[in-house]
């Protein structure tokens, strides 16, 4: 049936490999690969980079009616949802934070933060902050900070990277830190601090660190400038992060798309993570799934 649900969506969109020119925050062309066979070139070429992979417990977001990540199922269903970061350490290029979790001042909530007229509650139990302390990384010193998309649970520690390179889609900063953020329950306060950036605004797939290690890809759907994360560990394998474009393994089984995302967007970027898959046998790391979370190193241990 997996099989079957696969080909579907390959046939139901066109897979959008491509990458356009990216620009950064002095306006200056980034040269990336800009065709199918380019990107996925890129992503099959071996890294002869040593990189260490950090997860960080970022909080936990209870939802308490499955049915909203796919209205076919699950009605009422609950689940205690993991909302991880990510640390990538390069052995000469610097840094890159993937995500930046629930905002630490949730710590300080004992029954959690309820939102959405109690459809979610969100529960911090540790820092953010405290797990870069342990493994010896000042925000300041983070080299690029990239999240998958704004919403909350993703963006809430953003202001720690002021400093850093920002990565991020162009139309999702467009919106960012215009009058439409709200319209996607984008709360510029969680990131607010990143206007001033340097910022390098993405329109397709980026090579990080220039030399095919860690690769973002673009991923719309779930919100207009969403994006997922190729890592290349030279022990683990190769990984796929995957932001918000699944949210539970059951999902992705069965294809369910969340009641707030673009649908056609969604399906092409389905297509488009299923090919590369199939073509370099990357895991894919769904972020928020409970199960994965529990098998999951966590930092201060790490990947590599």
């Amino acid at each position: 049936m997996l099989n079957l649900l696969k080909a579907m969506v390959a046939i139901t969109s066109l897979i959008a490999l491509t990458a356009c020119a990216n620009s950064n925050s002095k306006g200056q062309p980034e040269a990336q690969p800009d065709t199918k066979a380019e990107i996925v070139a890129l992503l099959q070429q071996k890294s002869s980079a040593q990189l260490k992979l950090y997860v960080l417990d970022c909080g936990t977001v209870q939802a308490r009616d499955l049915s909203l990540f796919n209205p076919k199922v699950d009605k009422g269903v609950h689940m205690d949802m993991a909302v991880p970061c990510y640390v990538i350490v390069h052995p000469d290029k610097g840094s890159l934070v993937w995500d930046a979790g629930l905002s630490d001042n949730f710590a300080s909530a004992e029954q959690g933060v309820e939102i959405y007229q109690g459809a979610f509650n969100l529960i911090v139990k540790k820092t953010m902050l405290s797990q870069l302390q342990e493994i010896g990384l000042a925000t300041d010193d983070v080299t690029y900070f990239a999240p998958s998309h704004l919403h909350l649970d993703h963006s809430g520690n953003a202001n720690y990277f002021a400093n850093s390179t920002l990565l991020m889609q162009k139309i999702e900063y467009d919106i960012a830190f215009s009058d439409e953020a709200k319209n996607y329950d984008f709360d510029i306060n969680n990131y607010s601090a990143l206007k001033d950036s340097t910022h390098i605004k993405l329109q397709g797939n980026y090579d990080v660190f220039g030399d095919g290690s860690v690769v973002i890809l673009s991923t719309p759907g779930h919100s207009p400038g969403h994006q997922s994360l190729y890592v290349k560990l030279k022990e683990t394998g190769p990984v796929i992060l995957s932001g918000d474009l699944f949210h539970f393994e059951k999902n992705r089984k069965d294809y369910g798309i969340p009641v707030w995302n673009d649908k056609k967007l969604t399906i092409r970027s389905f297509a488009k993570i299923d090919s590369i898959i199939d073509q370099t046998s990357a895991k894919l790391w769904i972020q928020h799934d409970p199960e994965e979370a529990r098998a999951v190193r966590m930092s201060p241990g790490f990947y590599n």
